[in-house]
This record gives structure tokens, C-alpha cells and sequence, in this order.
């Protein structure tokens, strides 16, 4: 091959088995192990993919450790076009599978592959009662550098050295060294727009979730964006992120040059900031702003990675939370909204109680209540919320934690937990994050729509709506410092 194989080869770590995602095969694709015959595709796919012959009988089958079943493949129409091995190599311990030989065929790439015979491998190597794993790769690789990070695989740092090597690796693949970053957002009605949005900046190292608050009387400007969408995307256009969910650029907002040097701003400062773009943005559309109801929001969960530390930003009831190394959940942040959702929510109910009232009416009735609640915002007594309103700047909260022993930070919005919302179980957030990492984002959010949809009126988990938008980020963290990726 032309590229330059650098040694010692870059070495990756898979700390546990237990918790790998189940396997799926791509479709039109069968998978199976080893038979007879297949020597010869083996030998054809590793020609194609590492640009060299081997042979099977002296790189596989002479092996202490070959077993046919250990050595798998993906199949397209019954012809071998991937393959890896679930292997074991002496010098990394019994607990530790090895990955090995991952090839797959040049004509069959950007369709998975890679990953998903990986990932068989993964599974046989549990099955055999292996408890982690290990691999070997090349920094010219980064295109598996890149499937082995979605396998939760984690760079191996002994020395300065190699550390160097990594970040060059990184850099190529425009990732941030030592963060791995899982988000997805999804409005709560396929007949709305989400008014939520993601946060997610790795130049900058910020990430987080903010859920647009519209007004209670209805807009939407000439582009068709309601009020809580604009907020929401004013605010990340201000924190200078790159993905912003669904809450797209308002008109006239496309100026990033403020953020030409990522390094230097304060979150704190630019929600100010956007809280300010957004008290210009309705007394240009003529929102009559000294009514706190007619007003458009945001409320909000951000981070920032320091390496050392994380710095934070929130307000109303969107949630920040941590997992440690121990296992032990620490929640960062409280629902500032909830004892005033809560009452809203007990007048609805009260209200609901006389059959004789139309829905209509219950609405009427319950439009006080509601006014009340919107008072409440960046009042002493109420909650924060970025709505334009200076006082933002002493009512939202803002701060910084240690990242000693921090592995992964969550960040959600309000429709990701709206039926625990109001549950005085104590160890709700714990359960939260549970089943996040138990299930992943996108899956829990099928879940929570099953349930949802198994109670339309809201009787069985009591709530304003049957759905709302749902936005998470969850970043996985290295264990301390960058070079604590050593070898033990």
C-alpha cells in the first residue's frame, strides 16, 4: 500500500461487552461463519481491502485459537463481501476478545458493512465469555477509525506519543478528541413543527438541548416559523453550533462572525446575547412585549467540555445530568417549570371532572391559570426562561463541575420524561438515564411513542398533551485527563 504503516500500530478499547447494541443486518445481506470453500473469499476480500495477498491457512487457520465459527462474514445474493474475526490474541488477557481482520470489499463500502460484521464479531466474542475487547489499527485507517467510535470503542493513550498520533487521527476525522457525542430530536406531532433544537459544536465543545416556547396567541413569520422556533434557533445560532435539530436559521440571523474564535466566549454571555436578538426580533414583528404571555422563549440545558471541568447553562425545565464511573447518577440541574405545570395541570383536571363543560370552555377557564404561570418568568419567585427579559441574567442557572470521574453527561427536554415529570419517585432521573443507556435515544423515543399513543387522553400518565417535542444529547467523556487513557 502507499500509505506508511506507523508502529506501534494505534491500539482501541472496548471496556465492556455487556452492553453492546443488538445486531442488525443491512438489508440484502445474510451473515454466517465460516464454511467450506470460503478460504478463497476470505483471501479475495483482504486483497481487495488491505491491497495485499494473505493467506488463510498461515494468518487464520494456523492460529491457536481458529475455530470456523469465529470467523464470519457478510453475504450478498450467497457471496462472501465482508468479513471479521472474533478472535484472541495472548498478550491482551483471557477477559479480552480481539478484533481482528476487518475487510470488506471496495465495490460493497458506504453501505455499513464494516460496522455490522464488526459488530457480529462483538457478539460472538461474548458469546464465547470474553468481557471486553481490543484492536490494532493504522492511523491512515480513518475510515474504520471512524465505524470502531460508533462501536464505542475508545483510543488507547500509553504515552505522548501515541497521544499525538490520535489527535492528528481526530483532526482528519473532524471529530473532538476524547468526546463522543449522541443526539436526535423529533417533534411530538407529525402535524407540527419541532420547536425544539440540538446544540452540537465540536470545535467548540458545546453541546446541549433547547425547547422553543411559543406565545399563547398564534404566529408564525412570512418563512412559517412559530415564536418558540425562532428563540430556539436565535440561541444556537448564538452559541455557534453547527446542528441546529429542527429550529432552523430565522431570516437575517446568518451572521456567524462574532464566533470566529470558539475558544474565548462565555455561555452565559451569548444566551444573553440571544436573549436580546430575541426582545429586537418581536418588537420588529410587533409582539406586545410588556404582556410576559404575548412574549416568545426558549428554555434551555448547554454544556461546555473543558477536559478539566464542564461549564453549564440552564433554565426552565430542561435537564442536565451525570453519570460517574461508579455507575452513580448526579442530577445537575432541577425542572424549574414543574410545581407551575403541576397546578396548571391540577385546574385542567378539576375542571375536567364536570362533564358538562365543553373543551372549549375547560380552555377559557384555564386561560388564567396559564397567564399566571407565563408571570412567573424570571420573577424571583418563578422560573427562567429566555424571553427577552434582562432579569434572565440573574435567574437562569450557570456553573461549572469537575470532570473527575464524569463518563457521560445527558441532556433532555422536557418531552423526553413528561411522564415522570410530577412522580416523586426519587430515583426518576436515575431511571431516565437508565433507560437511555439501556436503550439508546432514538429507541427510547419509539417507546415513549408507543405509550403515548396507548393513552391519547392523557388519563394514565397525567399531562397537558398526548405528545411533545423530544430532544436529547448524550456525550461519553474520557476517564480524566487525556493521557489517563493508559493501559492497565
Amino acid at each position: 500500500m502507499t500509505q506508511q504503516r506507523q508502529l506501534p500500530q494505534l491500539v482501541m478499547r472496548r471496556a465492556s461487552l455487556a452492553d453492546l447494541p443488538p445486531f442488525r443486518l443491512p438489508e440484502g445481506y445474510a451473515c454466517r461463519s465460516l464454511q467450506p470453500g470460503d478460504e478463497a473469499h476470505w483471501e479475495r476480500i483482504v486483497k481487495l481491502a488491505f491491497g495485499r495477498e494473505r493467506s488463510f491457512r498461515e494468518s487464520i487457520q494456523s492460529h491457536f485459537y481458529y475455530r470456523p465459527g469465529r470467523v464470519l462474514f457478510l453475504c450478498r445474493e450467497g457471496i462472501p463481501v465482508a468479513t471479521a474475526c472474533a478472535w484472541q490474541e495472548p498478550e491482551w488477557g483471557e477477559d479480552w476478545g480481539y478484533l481482528h481482520m476487518v475487510g470488506v470489499d471496495p465495490a460493497f463500502a458506504g453501505q455499513g458493512l464494516g460496522y455490522a460484521v464488526s459488530l457480529a464479531a462483538l457478539h460472538r466474542m461474548k458469546e464465547d465469555g470474553k468481557a471486553c475487547a481490543v484492536l490494532e489499527t493504522d492511523d491512515f485507517r480513518l475510515p474504520a477509525i471512524r465505524t470502531y467510535l460508533k462501536l464505542d470503542f475508545r483510543p488507547d493513550v500509553p504515552s505522548e506519543a501515541l497521544l499525538s498520533r490520535w489527535k492528528q487521527a481526530y483532526r482528519e476525522l473532524g471529530l473532538p478528541y476524547g468526546v463522543k457525542v449522541m443526539s436526535a430530536t423529533r417533534p411530538g406531532s407529525a402535524a407540527s413543527a419541532n420547536e425544539d433544537a440540538l446544540v452540537v459544536d465540536p470545535e467548540a465543545h458545546v453541546y446541549g438541548v433547547v425547547d422553543g416556547v411559543s406565545a399563547m396567541l398564534p404566529y408564525k413569520d412570512e418563512a412559517g416559523f412559530t415564536g418558540g422556533r425562532i428563540a430556539a434557533a436565535l440561541l444556537v445560532e448564538a452559541l455557534g453550533a453547527g446542528d441546529r435539530g429542527d429550529a432552523s436559521e430565522p431570516p437575517g440571523h446568518s451572521d456567524h462572525s462574532h464566533h470566529s474564535d470558539h475558544s474565548q466566549y462565555d455561555l452565559a454571555e451569548a444566551v444573553l446575547r440571544a436573549n436580546a436578538a430575541l426582545m429586537q426580533h418581536m418588537l420588529d414583528a410587533g409582539v406586545d412585549v410588556a404582556a410576559k404571555w404575548k412574549r416568545w422563549g426558549a428554555v434551555f440545558a448547554i454544556v461546555r467540555w473543558r477536559r478539566t471541568h464542564l461549564e453549564y447553562v440552564q433554565a426552565g425545565d430542561c435537564m442536565l445530568l451525570a453519570r460517574y464511573r461508579d455507575g452513580s447518577v448526579r442530577t445537575l440541574t432541577r425542572n424549574q417549570v414543574a410545581e407551575f405545570d403541576l397546578k396548571a395541570l391540577q385546574a385542567k383536571q378539576q375542571l375536567l371532572k364536570d362533564d358538562t363543560l365543553p373543551a372549549e370552555k375547560v380552555s377559557q377557564r384555564l386561560k388564567p391559570v396559564f397567564k399566571c404561570n407565563r408571570d412567573k418568568a424570571n420573577a424571583p419567585d418563578g422560573y427562567a426562561v429566555m424571553n427577552g427579559d434582562p432579569a434572565l441574567a440573574y435567574t437562569m442557572e450557570y456553573g461549572r463541575i469537575s470532570c473527575a470521574n464524569v463518563v457521560r453527561i445527558y441532556a433532555v427536554t422536557d418531552g423526553m420524561f413528561h411522564f415522570i415529570e410530577n412522580d416523586d419517585d426519587p430515583r426518576k432521573w436515575e431511571k431516565l438515564v437508565d433507560a437511555l443507556d439501556e436503550r439508546g435515544i432514538e429507541p427510547y423515543m419509539d417507546e415513549l411513542e408507543r405509550e403515548e399513543a396507548l393513552d391519547p387522553d392523557c388519563e394514565r400518565h397525567p399531562r397537558h398533551k398526548k405528545s411533545d417535542d423530544k430532544s436529547a444529547v448524550i456525550l461519553d467523556l474520557p476517564n480524566g485527563p487525556e493521557t489517563s487513557f493508559a493501559r492497565s
